[in-house]
């Protein structure tokens, strides 16, 4: 008799995401056993805006970049992201590969030695159902959403609006029930 399959929800996504001190990308790599890229829908300069989540003046430049992260093999989107960030605060390579990559901002942080710390922010109102399923694809519904801000050196520099997308809990599915000592680390 094997071990009954856990039945893996939105909840347990969100404990799990919450819990982990790592980046979302490494996160849902290790989830989903496979590399993910960056589907840049769009990225280019703009006003900050009101409501930027980074608390800086509404006409300050920043850069927004809309992707959503799909496995490499499969192809599967895992996330839809709305990014809000100072460049200039980043050094010139990682402003260059978040320009000409389709690396997941977690990586390019990780690969320059940044260590960027997190703090939540309320989720906007907006009901943002539409534009996430039109960018990640039939079948993809939200199963859970958040938004951060990722400060480094104490400057707020990423203000971040995730869309966790049906296929992570398939991949959960697949994971190994919470007894087994092959779950995957959430550091």
């Amino acid at each position: 008799m094997g071990t009954p399959v856990t039945a893996w929800g939105s909840e347990d996504l969100r404990r799990i995401v919450l819990e982990s001190t790592d980046t979302v990308t490494h996160l849902l790599e290790s989830l989903t056993g496979e590399r993910l890229e960056a589907a840049v829908i769009s990225q280019g300069r703009m006003p900050a805006g009101s409501a930027n989540g980074l608390g800086i003046a509404a006409d300050r430049i920043t850069t927004h970049r809309v992707a959503v992260l799909k496995g490499c093999r499969s192809g599967l989107p895992y996330l839809y992201a709305e990014s809000t960030f100072l460049a200039e605060c980043l050094p010139d390579q990682a402003r260059a590969q978040l320009a000409q990559t389709r690396d997941p901002i977690g990586r390019i942080l990780v690969a320059h030695g940044l260590k960027p710390l997190r703090e939540a922010l309320p989720m906007p109102a907006a009901d943002r159902a539409d534009v996430v399923a039109s960018a990640a694809g039939p079948g993809c519904e939200t199963v859970w959403a958040r938004a951060y801000r990722l400060t480094l050196d104490d400057v707020p520099v990423f203000s971040i609006r995730e869309w966790f997308l049906r296929p992570v809990l398939s991949a959960l599915e697949q994971q190994p029930t919470a007894s087994s000592p092959a779950r995957p680390a959430l550091s």
